[in-house]
């Protein structure tokens, strides 16, 4: 069943983040009035939306096979994510937001497994939900005290994705993404601050880290 499901949800949820990736870019180029053909550009977005493909692609195979014995619905739950979050870092790196549209688009995928849980997975679905919001009110907890104790640490956008992530993750596999993200967090800003291309003051994206954080969690452990 999982050699059946799992791509063609992949191939699917990738293909929706692609258009909604374009579209935002093409409305940041009007909102800015820049040029969204330019083709140093063009050519970065098509390169990295490839390497996007390829990547999602391999975490695919890795849930077909290595991690084949998980239980679908969590081995959708991180695909899905991970189709979630690729236009995430992009924008997040360049513009130093995450996009509402991309939130929704992760509380959709979780609310259509739901019903399909519910059919499947009745004797297990209240405990899974349990973990999911204890998983968010965790992250939304740790990201409220990391803004108190450090200044432009989190952002809003980013607690609004923590909600997605704790939903999609659960708290299973919340704990070694976070903590991925957080060791690749402080690697990127004190190249940038010994580089001298940010300041103690800058605001620096955690999106980014965020989720290669999350695809290396997911690699990984297949949780």
């Amino acid at each position: 069943m999982q050699l059946v499901v799992l791509p063609i949800v992949c191939v699917v949820a990738y293909v929706i983040s692609l258009f909604l990736f374009i579209m935002d870019e093409k409305k940041t180029a009007k909102e800015n009035k820049t040029e969204s053909n330019d083709s140093k550009k063009s050519l970065a977005i098509y390169i990295y939306c490839g390497v996007m493909f390829v990547l999602v692609g391999i975490a695919t195979v890795l849930f077909c096979t290595i991690y084949k014995d998980n239980n679908v619905f969590v081995s959708l739950k991180r695909l899905l994510l991970l189709c979630v979050l690729w236009p995430i870092a992009f924008i997040d790196f360049r513009t130093y937001r995450i996009p509402n549209t991309f939130i929704a688009f992760g509380l959709i995928c979780r609310g259509l497994l739901l019903p399909f849980e519910m059919i499947f997975e009745w004797d297990h679905l209240w405990s899974q939900l349990a973990s999911e919001v204890i998983a968010v009110v965790a992250l939304l907890l740790a990201a409220f005290l990391c803004s108190l104790c450090i200044k432009n640490s989190i952002g809003f956008g980013d607690m609004k994705l923590f909600v997605v992530m704790g939903l999609l993750l659960g708290l299973d596999g919340i704990w070694s993404a976070v903590f991925l993200a957080l060791i690749l967090s402080f690697i990127i800003s004190l190249y940038l601050l010994i580089s001298k291309k940010k300041s103690r003051k800058d605001a620096i994206p955690f999106g980014p880290a965020l989720v290669i954080g999350t695809f290396l969690s997911v690699c990984l452990s297949g949780m």
